[in-house]
């Protein structure tokens, strides 16, 4: 625990579960808690289980005082706990071990032992989250086949003609700003140009920067969320300004 700007800041760490079940990950932990300590930002520890409800572990540690999550894990991990640390206004920080680092790697965390002194640096910053259906995402949704119609803020409509489109609806990503209350709707398709035997497919791309959308079809289609299928014939698409509170490093995309 430190002091900042008056208020006591307190750490609780959350390791994910195949951190705990594997051993090739202790040497890295020992490191990961000298360097806590040696920084003054050392914490509760509370582990992940597959039978442990992790928001209702997180609330009470919040109702004892916490003030910083910080997820020892990954990808996985950060998408378990977004939805109460956004609700109950903390701070999320992130320690990456393991495989599929990609949103560390975007907010600027090195991965191991170096994410303690980002941690301890403190640089916080204030995220949009999208929304599909009331679930919130971080990074972004993607439609590998897009064939629907999508209504644009309730001011316009879109139809894929082409046989082959995609979808890419983009919050947090190497060419987005993710404080900037929109998200970006990419739709690419390929197009052929020309007559007959002559003509040629290219691929064409159009980017849209929204603030809600809506995707209809009469037949259920999927669509992945943070990389996760959601499949439905309705799909609302929202964005929620500056909810989520992140440490992020020197090196962040945004």
């Amino acid at each position: 625990m430190w002091k900042c700007s008056n208020h006591l800041l307190v750490y609780c760490y959350l390791y994910d579960e195949y951190i705990q079940e594997n051993k090739r990950f202790e040497r890295e932990l020992l490191k990961i808690e000298n360097r806590l300590t040696d920084l003054g930002i050392a914490g509760k520890v509370s582990r992940l289980a597959l039978f442990r409800n992790a928001e209702e572990m997180i609330r009470d540690e919040i109702n004892h005082g916490v003030s910083t999550i910080v997820v020892v894990g990954n990808d996985e991990t950060i998408r378990k706990v977004i939805d109460v640390v956004a609700d109950n206004d903390v701070v999320l920080g992130i320690i990456p071990i393991g495989p599929a680092n990609e949103l560390a790697r975007m907010m600027g965390i090195p991965e191991g032992v170096a994410a303690c002194d980002v941690l301890s640096a403190r640089r916080v910053e204030k995220i949009d989250l999208g929304t599909v259906n009331g679930r919130r995402f971080v990074t972004g949704v993607t439609m590998p086949n897009f064939h629907a119609e999508i209504t644009c803020e309730d001011k316009f409509r879109v139809t894929s003609i082409a046989r082959q489109a995609e979808l890419e609806i983009r919050n947090l990503a190497d060419v987005t700003d993710p404080r900037d209350g929109r998200f970006e709707a990419v739709i690419r398709a390929v197009v052929k140009k020309g007559w007959g035997i002559f003509g040629k497919a290219q691929l064409m791309e159009s980017i849209l920067p929204l603030s809600s959308m809506a995707i209809r079809s009469e037949k259920p289609i999927s669509l992945f969320v943070d990389g996760e299928e959601m499949r439905s014939t309705r799909f609302d698409i929202g964005i929620e300004p500056l909810l989520l509170k992140v440490i992020t490093g020197k090196a962040r995309v945004f």
